[in-house]
């Protein structure tokens, strides 16, 4: 499962990190970056570049992704814009077996059936296969048994000759990908409720490894009960509109409105320890500086709404530590980033000066981490308990 994507001057993004989910819808705005993610992770898996995405001409564009924190990164490099292995992070057979299928919002159908073909019909190299490859380099540069050129990846490809005039309903798109019997596959849809059943939403999320949409549609938000990544492209009072969708139609009793996108994972993770995750759903509101008046709004609609924020802003609910990485396990934090603590920081500037590492990466990576080692007995679910229990 991808758990987070970085993409650099490509589309919408002169540079962006975000965390993603097992079943991530993405809303927001026209223009804010929605269908950007879907097309970047096609760049990434299928090598599908559109030169007019390219924001800046003369420099790269970089995808990448992490999988169990592990990073994989690929350069394609100006003017010419392909592979540039030599800047590429990670090795990319370990993922190999992952295929990702784009689902744009205007389908080529012949495109759609071939992709699926493919995609049911992979297979994995042998041994004995992946030694004949490697054997050619021999040819080629006259050096026996060379392994200066790892396998990068391998593909095949199956085309039928579908004409282009046919068509399909909404219920035969829908019945089309529930079919894929592929167990590896990251499926990107673009607009989910222009071509497919919004009943048969949940379906989609049983078969697949991942599943990524975009919709501006309340009923598609209505029907998603998974991770909602809001995105967010101009002032807070504009995007108003892209915190309702996520709470309008929820059978949900309160809104626990947090600070940023990273710290998602760690409220939800803790929700779901206390067993109180259907009784509330986190809202990240693009910073601090929003909370106050997407929770005046909220409240003016009538919704219920818990603030929660960093210990560094004096708030009334807010958290004891600085910042919420600081309640992440002391034993990860110094083999993950080379540290010497002996014990957490205070201060959040003395965390992240001494990580040599962006600031952007450790928020990531701890919230990885949150998503799947936080335990009900860790000092901030304990603390999150105290403050729902307090209200």
């Amino acid at each position: 499962m991808i758990d987070h994507i970085f993409i650099k001057n490509y589309k919408a993004f002169d540079r962006m990190n975000l965390p993603l989910d097992k079943n991530t819808l993405l809303i927001g705005s026209n223009d804010s970056g929605k269908t950007s993610i879907l097309e970047a992770l096609d760049l990434f898996f299928n090598g599908n570049l559109n030169r007019d995405y390219i924001r800046e001409k003369d420099k790269d564009v970089v995808v990448e992704i992490h999988i169990d924190d592990t990073r994989y990164r690929k350069v394609f490099q100006s003017p010419d814009y392909t592979i540039d292995y030599g800047k590429c992070i990670g090795n990319m057979m370990d993922i190999n077996h992952l295929k990702f299928l784009y689902v744009p919002k205007k389908i080529n159908n012949a495109k759609l059936l071939n992709d699926i073909l493919s995609i049911n019909l992979t297979s994995e190299l042998d041994a004995s296969y992946i030694q004949k490859t490697i054997k050619v380099f021999d040819y080629l540069d006259g050096i026996s048994e060379n392994t200066t050129y790892p396998l990068f990846k391998y593909e095949t490809k199956y085309e039928m000759a579908i004409p282009n005039e046919i068509t399909f309903s909404n219920e035969e798109y829908t019945n089309m990908i529930q079919n894929i019997t592929y167990q590896h596959l990251i499926i990107g849809i673009d607009n989910f409720e222009v071509n497919f059943k919004i009943k048969g939403l949940k379906e989609f999320t049983k078969f697949t490894n991942q599943t990524l949409l975009t919709s501006t549609n309340n009923e598609v938000i209505k029907e998603f009960d998974y991770f909602v990544q809001a995105l967010y492209k101009d002032d807070v009072v504009t995007e108003f509109e892209t915190i309702r969708q996520q709470v309008e139609n929820k059978k949900v009793k309160t809104y626990l409105l947090v600070e940023g996108k990273y710290d998602v994972a760690w409220f939800e993770e803790g929700l779901r320890l206390l067993n109180k995750q259907n009784e509330y759903r986190v809202i990240p509101c693009g910073g601090y500086g929003n909370i106050e008046y997407i929770n005046k709004q909220l409240r003016k609609e009538g919704f219920e709404t818990i603030v929660i924020t960093d210990g560094d802003t004096f708030f009334e609910n807010s958290l004891k530590r600085e910042v919420i990485e600081l309640y992440a396990d002391l034993d990860y934090v110094n083999s993950r980033f080379n540290t010497n603590f002996e014990k957490m920081p205070e201060s959040k500037i003395e965390f992240f000066k001494r990580i040599q590492v962006k600031d952007d990466i450790v928020k990531k990576v701890l919230s990885s981490w949150a998503r799947k080692k936080l335990t009900k007995d860790s000092e901030f679910v304990i603390e999150l308990n105290q403050i729902l229990s307090n209200k």
